[in-house]
């Protein structure tokens, strides 16, 4: 253990060495029996001078020591060679992130250390030149596994479809995931126009003001997150069934429900002769809306 905390301390220092972890090394010296590892790692890490902060080796020293001894090697190599001091500290700044945010994914994305570093180099510069913004990398990092020219190439086969908006996981899926993608943005693009908001697109629909929508957002937030694919889709369906677009505003939270389930809820609704129907009763949950028709059931067995 206290092994694992002196390399992984100098894995983040790569000149680092003073009187604290000058004590900690001499523990170390005292419980490791691997005279290789002394040797290797021991020996030169004392001729090292400080540049970084010690909480960032934290998360380090909970890695495998075998694995530690790897990081350690190709640090080495890196600062031998002039690319970069640590690749943590070199990643941070390529990404504008914080150092000791970005330690822990580090930690859980090892394969880093095992990219050379015009590979590593090579598609960061290809993400950032194509758009890809730091912080959908840094959420993304396995995206730096693939090749540059790979990364180049599906990246600008979206561009292409005339969509701007890049995630790193464009280059990692599927053709036919990529695919539905496109056509979702090219449709959403379309539906949209010159609104270029789905808050926008929902005011002009329900013939409200974005201040409007903007309450109906805070008193059913998923409708934040609706995609206007499935907002014009179903607009369009219940506009179509009867309800007006007043209706529709003032009980938006429908809107946030599965069409396929109000759909079903309409055909139940209409075969026990209701013709009157509340929206909010569509989007109940499935126990309330079992018990209103069986609540109907009852009354129209009452009535005979």
């Amino acid at each position: 253990m206290i092994g694992r905390l002196m390399i992984s301390s100098f894995l983040v220092r790569p000149h680092s060495y003073n009187s604290f972890w000058n004590v900690l090394w001499l523990n170390f010296n005292n419980v490791c029996k691997n005279k290789i590892i002394y040797n290797q790692i021991y020996v030169p890490v004392q001729t090292l001078k400080s540049n970084t902060k010690d909480e960032d080796a934290v998360p380090f020293y909970k890695l495998p020591m075998k694995t530690l001894l790897h990081i350690y090697k190709v640090t080495m190599n890196d600062v031998e060679n002039g690319f970069c001091e640590n690749r943590l500290y070199y990643l941070a700044s390529r990404l504008k992130c914080s150092p000791t945010g970005l330690c822990e994914k580090l930690t859980k994305r090892i394969f880093v250390y095992s990219l050379s570093f015009d590979w590593l180099k090579n598609a960061l510069d290809i993400l950032l030149e194509m758009g890809v913004s730091e912080d959908r990398i840094i959420r993304d990092l396995w995206i730096l596994k693939y090749h540059h020219e790979t990364i180049r190439l599906r990246l600008q086969q979206v561009k292409d479809k005339g969509i701007d908006n890049l995630y790193p996981w464009m280059v990692r899926c599927p053709e036919e995931v990529l695919n539905r993608s496109i056509r979702l943005s090219q449709e959403t693009k379309n539906i949209l126009g010159e609104t270029k908001s789905t808050q926008i697109y929902l005011a002009n629909r329900l013939n409200t003001s974005l201040d409007s929508v903007e309450e109906l957002y805070s008193k059913t937030p998923a409708l934040k997150t609706i995609r206007v694919t499935k907002a014009k889709k179903f607009l369009d369906f219940l506009i179509n069934e009867g309800f007006t677009v007043e209706d529709i505003a003032n009980k938006s939270r429908v809107l946030s429900a599965s069409q396929k389930t109000v759909q079903q809820r309409l055909e139940m609704l209409r075969d026990l002769g209701v013709n009157d129907i509340n929206l909010n009763v569509l989007c109940r949950s499935r126990r309330d809306f079992k018990k209103y028709c069986d609540t109907l059931q009852l009354l129209a067995k009452k009535d005979k």
